[in-house]
């Protein structure tokens, strides 16, 4: 009983978190004039509280059912999820999240409709990073699904 209720909040908490972490480039990469840049920015603030809760749950209740199930942790899928999970957070948080970190009190302090320049740099060297941590994430959705190994 507690596995499935673990499973449940785990299958919910990959919904909740990684979800919203495949819209953020979408909803960045829409803004057309600075205006609608910073209000983006406002929102994926806000929205940033979702992919790390999310994380933090994902993380918990998977090594909770891996202790349940001690056997998992001699299983590939399942140490291959939590490795490219951890990896994955490495690239959101360590990589872009240090570049946008840098640059958003830039963007916020800019005046006028033009999307600054050093701005598009960062979204432009982000965007592949992004796109890697998001195939990673449908490889552990797979390797948690399909449990090939």
């Amino acid at each position: 009983m507690l596995y499935t209720i673990l499973l449940l909040i785990h299958v919910l908490a990959a919904i909740i978190g990684i979800g919203a972490t495949f819209a953020f480039p979408v909803i960045s990469n829409s803004a057309k004039n600075l205006p609608q840049l910073k209000h983006i920015l406002v929102l994926v603030k806000k929205l940033e509280l979702y992919p790390k809760i999310g994380g933090a749950l994902l993380i918990i209740t998977g090594l909770m059912m891996g202790f349940i199930s001690p056997g998992y942790f001699k299983e590939i899928w399942f140490m291959g999820s939590i490795a490219l999970y951890i990896i994955i957070e490495i690239l959101i948080y360590g990589v872009i999240g240090s570049k946008m970190k840098k640059i958003v009190p830039v963007v916020m302090t800019s005046v006028g409709e033009k999307i600054p320049e050093e701005y598009q740099l960062v979204a432009k060297s982000t965007a592949p990073i992004h796109m890697v941590a998001s195939l990673l994430a449908i490889v552990i959705i797979i390797l948690m699904s399909v449990k090939p190994f």
